[in-house]
Parts: structure tokens; sequence; C-alpha cells
């Protein structure tokens, strides 16, 4: 049983739903052909070019690039300009640094005759922000919107046998008509965003050919709870593209995580010329039911295959999990009858060198690294996630909170609507099967920007209303804030609480009743300090550059996780802002450490330095009995001691106790527990600990053995005594 609570000011409805839903679709290549074109020769130029569609066009003076590609992230070497900021607002505001604009891709194309009589099809699992598609030099379509998928459908623009020319504009602008969209691209946040906006084909492009008579989507509903059987909803959608109409018969075969076959349906329909129809078939026989679970992520398999005129024409694979959940405002986390907690974290598809062109293993790598962490929840900030991102999240087992990209500002222009509800419908019918998501978002800040009311009302609503439609059996969240008209809208509101950070709040004040969207604190890897903070104190972002330091930022993510496990049995869990430092070229940003760079990523946007709150997380997340841990604080401050000296020494750990040496075979400098720390329940602390030479090596025992060591070699220092 789903159940979820909408807040309303006249009354509190508490929801029950019994469904479930889940995974990503997948083609399968038995009677169609599916290809990747990331490596098909692409020419590129960043800037609008007149006559760039057309065949005749002569590119050969034009960049030689590969996909995936973005413009603005370094993905090609010189395109590399988001660290320069949106504009010049030290010198010249009018300036504009960061490149927002048109640019254009071409590359030459054949189709075999042999594939005469099907369909060509050209997907793009995403492009920033509007696409526009030319074959041979005639316009095929437009896609608006940066981070789901769309295809085109280009038989009737191809020479069979020939080569054929694909040219597309690309443009990244600033747009009221297109969600994200800025109020102010020079003003400070919300008007102008917190991260940004890359450029190009980033993700990967696919040719799909197929028969005129195709599947085009699988959506699988498992419904599990109370004493009724499972039962699992298969709605297959067949389009007929041929100039006749056919009698199809479409055949589904539901194998279980064994792959072992449990289940055979078969029904046929007449589907006239140009039309599509949707065969629904249900199967309740789901044999020995399997849960998909963070701890056990098993997938069942949907097989469809669809003939006509005694022949398969097309065969499709899909799947599904069976889970059930409660996700409510004031109460814990549960999944599967299992009381939980939601570990979360926020994500950004932002790299060091590539920008947003990150390939499929290092979105699967994101994952497993904030998996390795112990986190097994990530909010996807602020758009849909790559395919290969969701796909990892199923598979590994971490939950997924997905949302469009309705950010910082509303345009109460009608086609912004539209886009977002274009949008919407994109993401999630491309993950209505991952077992993986448990709550679509809607919107992030995006009443804050001076908008009127009303209009963000509308949108919001209008947003949420859909997204039932499309699936009533996930909940609606957004993390809007400045209205609380917007706040009822959603069924279960995601605040965020920056307490410590930005504002006057303390972070002992920290008490979450709802899921929390983000808290957190920028984290300069070299900024280091000896200051003490107390949880007792207000701090203000820029009052104190000792903030900006790692001790500060493990304080206040010690407290914020301490007061999240103390209250857990009356909120769902919390989301710390976030994995990956990411780009963030807006006003302000330029003053940081690292020019416009967002520092409060666990890790840096290069993904080489896990910062030490990241091993604080490892240490409160993972359980010492499959991974045991342990980390000296701090790895990147070697150079703390200038000569031997008392300090405060401190580990982070899993294990039962740690012992903390000053050389590798040295005197004990003390067996601790985890006693220590903001909260005296997350830190082994040596006070004033007598540190003479440059080794520190601890140990840490779990259940009498040791279970995991660590060394630091410190600067300045002079070597142990070597013991005769």
């Amino acid at each position: 049983m789903i159940s979820f609570i909408k807040n309303n000011k006249k009354r509190n409805l508490k929801v029950f739903i019994s469904i479930l839903l889940f995974s990503s679709l997948t083609l399968h290549a038995e009677k169609r052909t599916r290809y990747s074109i990331n490596e098909q020769g692409w020419k590129f130029i960043r800037q609008d070019v007149k006559n760039a569609h057309k065949s005749s066009f002569n590119d050969l003076e034009w960049m030689d690039i590969s996909l995936p590609h973005d413009f603005n992230g370094g993905s090609d070497g010189i395109h590399n300009d988001v660290f320069l900021g949106r504009f010049d607002f030290r010198n010249d505001p009018n300036k504009r640094l960061m490149y927002k604009g048109p640019a254009w891709y071409r590359c030459q194309l054949n189709i075999g005759e042999e594939h005469k009589g099907k369909r060509v099809f050209i997907e793009f699992e995403a492009a920033s922000l509007e696409t526009q598609l030319y074959v041979n030099g005639k316009k095929v379509g437009t896609h608006q919107g940066g981070y789901t998928a769309f295809s085109f459908d280009i038989t009737d623009y191809l020479k069979l046998g020939k080569e054929n020319t694909l040219a597309l504009r690309v443009d990244n602008r600033n747009n009221p008509q297109i969600a994200p969209w800025m109020a102010d691209e020079k003003g400070s946040f919300p008007f102008s965003f917190d991260y940004a906006v890359y450029g190009g084909i980033y993700r990967d492009v696919w040719i799909n050919i197929t028969d005129p008579v195709k599947i085009e989507r699988v959506l699988n509903t498992p419904v599990v709870g109370g004493q009724a059987p499972a039962v699992v909803k298969v709605e297959t959608r067949v389009k007929n593209y041929s100039k006749s109409s056919v009698k199809a018969t479409l055949q589904t075969i539901i194998k279980d995580p064994k792959n072992k076959e449990i289940s055979r349906l078969k029904a046929s329909k007449e589907i006239p010329s140009g039309e599509q129809v949707c065969f629904t078939q249900s199967e309740s026989n789901l044999g020995n039911l399997v849960l998909w679970s963070p701890q056990n992520p098993k997938l069942y398999t949907v097989e469809s295959q669809l003939s006509y005129d005694g022949k398969v024409v097309d065969a499709y694979s899909s799947s599904f999990g069976v889970r059930y959940y409660t996700l409510t405002q004031g109460e814990g986390f549960s999944i599967n009858g299992k009381a939980s907690f939601i570990k979360g974290v926020n994500r950004h598809q932002d790299m060091a060198g590539v920008g947003y062109a990150m390939s499929n293993q290092e979105h699967r790598n994101d994952v497993l690294m904030m998996k390795e962490a112990g986190f097994n929840f990530i909010r996807h900030a602020h758009y849909p996630c790559d395919p290969s991102f969701a796909e990892a999240c199923q598979e590994e087992g971490v939950m997924l909170w997905l949302e469009i990209p309705l950010t910082g500002s509303v345009s109460d222009d009608p086609l912004f609507l539209e886009n977002c509800k274009q949008q919407l419908t994109e993401m999630i019918e491309q993950n209505y099967n991952n077992p993986a998501v448990i709550v679509w978002g809607i919107g992030n800040e995006s009443d804050r920007s001076g908008g009127n009311e009303k209009v963000s009302n509308h949108i919001f609503g209008e947003l949420a209303a859909l997204a039932k439609e499309l699936d009533p059996n996930r909940p609606t969240t957004g993390c809007n804030w400045q209205y609380k008209s917007n706040q009822s809208i959603v069924d279960v509101y995601s605040p965020q609480d920056w307490s410590g950070w930005y504002g006057n709040k303390t972070p002992i004040e920290y008490s979450p009743s709802s899921i929390i969207g983000e808290y957190g604190a920028d984290m300069h890897i070299p900024k280091h300090t000896e200051e003490k903070f107390h949880i007792d104190s207000s701090y203000v972002m820029g009052n104190n550059l000792d903030q900006w330091s790692q001790e500060f930022g493990c304080f206040l993510h010690e407290v914020k996780v301490s007061k999240g496990f103390e209250q857990k049995e009356n909120f769902p869990g919390h989301c710390v802002w976030v994995g990956f430092d990411f780009a963030s070229p807006r006003i302000g940003r330029d003053q940081n450490p690292i020019p416009n760079m967002n520092q409060k990523g666990l890790v840096s946007h290069d993904r080489k330095i896990k910062k030490d709150a990241y091993y604080f997380y490892q240490s409160m997340y993972r359980s010492a009995k499959d991974y045991p841990m342990l980390y000296i604080v701090s790895h990147t401050w070697t150079d703390r001691w200038a000569e031997p000296e008392m300090k405060d020494v401190w580990v982070y750990s899993n294990c039962d106790s740690v012992q903390l040496y000053n050389a590798m075979d040295g005197e004990a400098l003390g067996m601790k527990t985890k006693s220590a720390g903001p909260m005296k329940d997350t830190r082994f602390l040596w006070k004033n600990a007598d540190i003479k030479y440059n080794v520190l090596y601890a140990e840490g025992w779990y259940k009498g053995e040791i279970a995991a060591r660590d060394t630091i070699m410190l600067e300045h220092l002079p070597a142990p005594v070597q013991k005769k």
C-alpha cells in the first residue's frame, strides 16, 4: 500500500493507494534494428549559420566531434565557458561570457535499401534546449525541452541506399516559453537560478528501424497490498504507420526475476491506418512474489511480441518491480511494510571537462559513489536524469525523486504551461516502469521570483492534476515555499532547511516534519580551520570565512543527520545538498573560492576528491557488518601541524571502537567509541592529542576484530624514532 498525505487549509486528506509501478523501457533488437549514431562523423559550429540545414552546404571547416557533446562544458576540448559566468557582472553586465544561443550539428546517414518498407526513426535521449531537425534540407520537426527523450519519424525524408544529410539547430537561450526559464538572467537567485543550462546534443542518439506496425510504449502497473493477490496490468501502445488497416496480435510474456516464464497473454485488435491502439492485459499469477527494495532490487521482465499476417514483426522488452511504500508528512517512511528512512542526496548531471555530456558509465559511477556513501535515495535536481542513471538506480536499489525543470521562475505565457505539461508527460511516461522512482517533483522554488501567486498556483495546480492523471499511484511533491497556497497543491510538501547556513536559524533548530529537499553547506577542499563551532550559535553565510571550511561543513552535516535520526519516526527522511560540486554561473557565485562553482558537494566536480563530509555520511549510513570503514580527518590537511603540538583529532567510522596511534607501531593514544561531535554521537574524538610524529594511524574494531584501518602522513613533523 502506498500512502501519502495531502495538506489542505480546510482539511487533511490521507489517501491510501495500493498500486506500484516501475522500470525503464528497453528496446529489444530481435525484430527491430537499433544502433547508435554517436560516432557518425558529426560536424559542429557554435553559432547560427544561414543555410546550414541544406544538403549542399559546405561544413568542411566545422569542428569534428562525437556525441554526447555540449557546447559550454568542454566536452570537445574547446568550448568550455561555463565558469566565466553568465555575464561580466564586474565590468560590463551587458557583456555575455557564457554562450547562450544557437549551434549547428550535421552528419551524413546512409540507410540501406534492404530497409525498404520499414519505418526509420531518430531518437534523441536529450538535447538542450530547443532542437530543430532537418533531413536533406527539409524540416522534420521541433522539440522544446532539454532533459527528456524525443523521436522523429524520418522515413519519408530519406533516400535509401544514398547519403542523407542530417542537420540540427540546437539553441539553449533563455526562453519564456520553455522551462527552465529565468525571469532575470542578470539578477540574483531565484531570478537567475543556481545551476548552468548547458547547450548541445549531450545524450545518446539512436536510429530505430521498425515494421510499419510497431510497439510505441509498454506501461506496466503492478498492484499489491492487503489480502488480495498481486496483479500486474500491462498497457501496450501499438501504432500503424502503414496505409492499410491491420489486424495485429500481441503476445505478452511475463518472466520472474530468475527469468522463469510465469505467464503468457494474448490479444488481437484491428488497427486502422495511421491510428494508435492500446492493448490492456492483466495477470494475477505472479508466482512466489519477489518484492523490489533497496536491499533486494529484483525486476520482472515483460517481453512483448507483435505479429500480423502470420509473422512476428516487432519485439519489445520492458520490466517492472513490485513494491509498496508509505510516504506521508509527519510520519516515518516504510517500504514493503518495514520501517525505513530516506537517506537522500541531491545530484546534478555536471562533471568537470564534459559538463552535461557525461558518458553512460560516468552516470552509473555517480550512482555507485552515492550508494557507497550509504545513500538509498537520490533527488535528481532539477530535471529528469539520463536513462542510464535511472537504470542504474533501479538495478542498484537506489530510490529516485524525479522532477521537471520548473525552477526559479514561472512565465505567464500560455505556451510555458503547455511546455511544462509536455515535459512532465515525457518524464512520467519514460520513467513510469522504474521501481526506483517513488515521487514526482513538479517544481523547485518556482514561486520565488516575484511572480504572481495566481499564475504560480494555476501552473502548479495544472501540473499536479496532470501528474495524477498520468500516474495515480505515485505522490507528487514540490519545494515551493513563497506561497503557502502552493504547498497545499502537492501530495507531500518538501521544504528546504538551510538553518546554520542561510538565514539566522541555528542548526539545532532543525525539526523536520516532511521530506526535506535540501540542506547543507559550501565546503572548499583546501579550507580548514581550528575554530570550534557550537550548536547554539547562529551562522550566516559570509559573516565568518571559516564557514567555507570542511570542518564547518562537517559540523553542520553532523547536527542535521543526528537530529534527523532522533526524529525519524516523525518524518520520511532528508536529502543533503549536494552529491557533487557543480557549475553555477550566476551573479554572486563569481565571489566563491572557485568562481562560479557551487561547492556544497560531498565530492569534487571532477569526482577525484571525496570531502571529509562524504566519509561522515558513510560512517553514519553504512553498516560495519557489510562495509566496515574508518577515515582520519582530514586527508586534505596534512600540513595541519607546523611542529609537534597537542590538537583535537577525530575519526569517522562505523566500527564499535577505534584505536589511534602516532606511529605505525608506536604507543596508542587511546581507544575511543563514537561519543563525540556536536551532538555527542558522530565522532571518535581524541581531545588534545599529543602529536609528535608524521604518522597518524588508526584501527577500527568491530565485534572483537580489526575491521578497518587508515593512515595519514603529516607534513613538517619528524618521522617516528625507529625501535631497535
